[in-house]
Order: structure tokens, then C-alpha cells, then sequence
């Protein structure tokens, strides 16, 4: 009797053993996620950082479960399909792809369809030709806008600055995000009352000269522009120069002193946001039912830098 005892539950260990084998492997698999990045840049590491904390929490620990792979173009286009080669070549679970035009290179760079895509600091994924419509992704596309409020935005812009009657920005005429962003900004100055001057910029070495039309406005903003995000000194140069503050959609600039106030969409919350979409993605759901995660109002933050505002006019 104690050796049929003894016997069955060694049986038993063994059937339970076989049944939760699969089940760990399921949970404790490896996964691989590879960031395609633009290039090195504080606010693109404020998505990366976002997105990875937020896997965290959802489970996809670094180190424990989970690897990523890291490559980026240098902000060189051309550069764009070897980083692509190099990151598909691991074979990841999805792939991350951080601003518009990375994303765009995205669909004829990644030849493996089955390999899933996640988007994040596109501010119209629409119109850039990332998924069919707001609501819903594409057969390899889904992710998070960084669309603002310019509403806000301006309202904000006119109690930091009560005396600006009128506003500026810089924008690349040849990036979706930059052409989307300023349309969206001019019809939220006409609500404001507040006169808009855009003034493009084709290259970096545009901006000395062309931010000099900057003269005689009440602020001038600063959008998530990759041209002009990339020539940041040049631009607060040339607004210290002419005495116009510098409102930034970016947090950093205020900390480094070259801008003098921040209210924008938080770059880790919509790093946070794709990873929620890349966690419906490894549980088994389909890009194209998952909808662009857009900001929510907490996930704006607002930065003033007494000393700056200050000096800014």
C-alpha cells in the first residue's frame, strides 16, 4: 500500500510537471523586440525609455524575458533600409519604429509581413499612410500619435506670455508630421486670435537665416520637427538674439536652458502608449483591430523655467 501510494504521486508530479512545461515556456518564452530609431536625440530617448517601462509593467521584462535589439539611421535617410536589414535579420516579435518617416520606411524595408509593426511619435498616421484610419490599424501597422491639443497648447502660450498678440514656428515643408502639425496650429490661432507666422525650412543650414523671420512675434514654438528638433542652439540663438521666448513641445529644452517653457504631450507617455499596443500584439491580437492610441489630457506635463522667461524678451 505505502509503494502504491509513493507511486502515485510521483505520477501525479509528473503529469503535473507535463502539464504546466508548456505553460512556463509560454510565460517565461524569450522575446525580442527590436527599436528602429531615427536617430540619437534626448526626446527620442524619452519614447524609448517610456515604451520600455511600460512593457515592464505589462510583464516583457529586460533581461529577465525580454531583449531588445537597437539601431539607428543617424537622422540619414538612405541609412534607413540597412538599419531595417539588420534588425529583421533577428527575426523579433515586432518592431518598434520610432517618428514618421522611420515608420514609413518601415513598410517596403521589413520584407517579412508577418513580423508585426508598432508606431510611435507619428502624429498622423493617417495621412502618412500607416494605418486605413483612426480607429483601426493595418495589416502590419499599429501605435500611438503624439497629436496635441493646439488649443491648449496656445491657451497655455497665452497665460505664459500674456503680452504675445502673435506667435511663430519652424516647420519642414517635406515632412507629413511638420505640414499636419503647422495646418493644426494655424487654424488654433485663428481661435486664439493670435497672428501665425510659419516659416519653412528646407535643411538645417536654413534655419540662421530663415529663423530671423521670427522678428518682432510674441513666442515662437517649437514642434516635435525632426529638422528642427535636430538644429535646437541654432534656433534659441537666433530667438535670444531677436528676444522672443521659446515655448517648446519638448522638456528637455527647458532643463538646458534653451527654451523658456514647456507645455506638450509627454514623449515617455506616448512611448507608454505603443507599448500598451505592442502588449495587445503579443497576446495574440491583430494590428489591424487595434485603434491609434492618441494622448490623453495626463499625459501633458508643463515646464517653466523661471530663470529663462526671464531673459526671453
Amino acid at each position: 500500500m505505502p509503494y502504491s501510494l509513493a507511486a502515485a504521486r510521483i505520477v501525479l508530479r509528473a503529469l503535473l510537471f507535463a502539464f504546466a512545461l508548456p505553460f512556463a515556456h509560454a510565460v517565461h518564452a524569450d522575446t525580442t523586440i527590436a527599436i528602429a530609431n531615427l536617430g540619437p536625440h534626448p526626446a527620442l530617448a524619452q519614447v524609448m525609455a517610456g515604451f520600455k517601462e511600460q512593457m515592464a509593467r505589462h510583464g516583457h521584462v529586460e533581461g529577465a524575458n525580454t531583449r531588445y535589439l537597437y539601431s539607428d539611421a543617424n537622422f540619414t535617410p538612405a541609412l534607413m533600409p540597412q538599419m531595417f536589414s539588420q534588425l529583421a535579420s533577428a527575426a523579433p516579435s515586432l518592431i518598434l519604429t520610432i517618428t514618421t518617416s522611420v515608420s514609413q520606411t518601415a513598410i517596403s524595408a521589413v520584407n517579412d509581413r508577418k513580423v508585426p509593426l508598432v508606431f510611435a511619435l507619428v502624429t498622423d498616421p493617417v495621412k502618412a499612410g500607416l494605418v486605413p484610419s483612426w480607429d483601426r490599424g493595418s495589416a502590419r501597422f499599429a501605435g500611438s500619435s503624439d497629436l496635441q491639443d493646439f488649443d491648449a497648447v496656445l491657451a497655455m502660450g497665452k497665460r505664459m506670455f500674456p503680452h504675445a498678440t502673435s506667435f511663430s514656428t519652424l516647420f519642414n515643408p517635406g515632412e507629413v508630421n511638420d505640414v499636419v502639425t503647422t495646418q493644426l496650429m494655424k487654424e488654433a490661432a485663428a481661435r486664439a486670435g493670435l497672428a501665425f507666422t510659419a516659416i519653412s525650412v528646407d535643411t538645417v543650414g536654413d534655419i540662421p537665416q530663415r529663423a530671423q523671420l521670427m522678428r518682432g512675434t510674441g513666442f515662437v514654438y517649437i514642434t516635435g520637427s525632426n529638422l528642427v528638433q535636430s538644429a535646437i542652439p541654432a534656433v534659441a540663438a537666433v530667438a535670444k538674439q531677436l528676444k522672443v521666448p521659446v515655448y517648446s513641445s519638448e522638456t528637455e529644452l527647458v532643463k538646458t536652458g534653451l527654451a523658456a517653457a514647456n507645455f506638450a504631450v509627454s514623449l515617455k507617455s506616448v512611448g507608454a502608449n505603443a507599448a500598451d499596443v505592442a502588449n495587445q500584439i503579443l497576446k495574440g491580437t491583430p494590428t489591424s483591430q487595434i485603434a491609434t492610441i492618441r494622448p490623453a489630457l495626463a499625459d501633458y506635463i508643463t515646464t517653466i523655467s523661471r530663470k529663462n522667461s526671464g531673459n526671453w524678451g
